[in-house]
């Protein structure tokens, strides 16, 4: 199953002239004013990537729900308004990916968090992508935060544990704890981070680079597993140079904690 669109319908050439709506009506108001009524689709808030579902002609929703990664219905409007519009409900709105497993119904029961993230980001496409401004990602024992400038593109993040001390797995290094691997993990989505932006040389972000970051903080997820032996089968961070992190393959089929690697393999 793939998601075939993620917006309503967008004006097509044939549309209203946008030369001749600008010079009366909803055009004539202050730029200000129209970003404060484009703000009112949704309103401003956090919105939830894996509780709402973009249209598929497979999947029949009784309702939408008000927060919705859908693009809002002033955008079918004209070009003008779509691209107006799209500015604020991208660039102002903060999406989030909860990536502990719980996703809204209509979802195949195999899709994963990082799934549903890869193919909103197919859905919305590279222009929608290089409009986005702040994407946070929740996970059992961590939040990661990254901030989106518009032009150079200047990537922030904020990265932090948010779960109490957890005791040691078994042949864990004794020096290694919650507060080094939160460090080292950070570490190694920074450099992510700095390879994207270098990469982009000044142009706005692409839907693949917004899917390598979600990406990343997926593979960092065991390692900072939800169990309370931290370190649990072998998930050690040896240091923030992913170059030298080991392959989660062996933590993921041993620790039913750890989210959906079940359903990848098609089990329930």
């Amino acid at each position: 199953m793939s998601v075939a669109t993620n917006s309503p319908t967008a004006p097509k050439a044939g549309d209203p002239d946008d030369e001749d709506a600008s010079n009366k009506g909803f055009f004539s108001l202050p730029q200000e004013v129209r970003d404060m009524i484009y703000t009112y689709w949704p309103k401003i808030a956090w919105i939830d990537v894996t509780q709402t579902i973009p249209p598929h002609p497979d999947i029949i929703l009784d309702r939408q729900h008000d927060k919705s990664v859908n693009q809002p219905n002033i955008s079918r409007v004209c070009r003008r308004a779509r691209k107006e519009c799209l500015d604020v409900f991208y660039g102002k709105n903060k999406f989030l990916l909860d990536m502990r497993g719980w996703k809204h119904d209509g979802y195949p029961k195999r899709w994963t968090p990082l799934m549903i993230f890869e193919h909103w980001m197919d859905a919305i496409g590279d222009e929608n992508a290089g409009r986005l401004r702040s994407l946070s990602f929740v996970s059992h024992n961590f939040q990661a935060h990254v901030r989106m400038s518009g032009e150079a593109p200047l990537l922030t993040l904020k990265f932090r544990p948010t779960t109490a001390k957890p005791e040691l797995a078994e042949n864990v290094p004794t020096d290694y704890s919650l507060v080094v691997a939160a460090k080292r993990a950070e570490e190694g989505l920074l450099t992510v981070l700095d390879e994207i932006r270098i990469g982009r040389q000044g142009q706005p972000l692409q839907a693949d680079d917004i899917k390598r970051i979600c990406r990343t903080v997926d593979f960092i997820q065991p390692f900072l597993c939800k169990r309370g032996n931290l370190g649990h089968q072998g998930a050690v961070l040896p240091s923030g140079d992913m170059a030298e992190w080991p392959d989660t393959a062996f933590h993921l089929n041993k620790c039913d904690d750890c989210g959906y690697h079940r359903y990848t393999r098609g089990e329930d």
